[in-house]
């Protein structure tokens, strides 16, 4: 399967007012999208990632595997629209508060954060074939 390229970039706004400049991302696998998914660290902390645009709407988020370099090993990433990704932080036995939101331009997970339901549309990590110099 040949690799897909997708354009991404963040725009400057309140909560991130550097923004991120454009980056095109080899996507190697099958893109889950979707409003929101939580992720749950094994010491019981508990994200939830969401899409957001520049002007703070919710949007939806992607999430799919590209490589984090040219050739580079691959890495689960997870961006949101053009105002990056909301961060809902939590204690694992902790209420939903908006004291501990954050903005993030993307986010890479670990292969052992990826949410079930993401990983079923995305699939396990690829192998990739080794280059040859020459």
């Amino acid at each position: 399967m040949s690799p897909t390229y997708l354009w991404y970039q963040v725009q400057p706004h309140e909560h991130l007012p550097e923004g991120m400049a454009a980056l095109t991302l080899t996507v190697l696998s099958p893109i889950w999208q979707g409003g929101e998914i939580t992720v749950v660290f094994p010491d019981g902390w508990v994200q939830t990632l969401s899409g957001r645009t520049a002007a703070g709407r919710p949007c939806d988020l992607r999430v799919f595997w590209t490589e984090a370099a040219v050739g580079g090993p691959p890495v689960c990433l997870a961006i949101g629209g053009d105002g990056g990704i909301r961060l809902l932080e939590q204690p694992g036995d902790g209420p939903r508060t908006e004291a501990f939101t954050s903005v993030r331009p993307l986010l890479a997970l670990a292969p052992s954060l990826i949410p079930e339901p993401v990983l079923a549309v995305i699939g396990p990590e690829p192998v990739r074939s080794p280059r040859l110099l020459g």
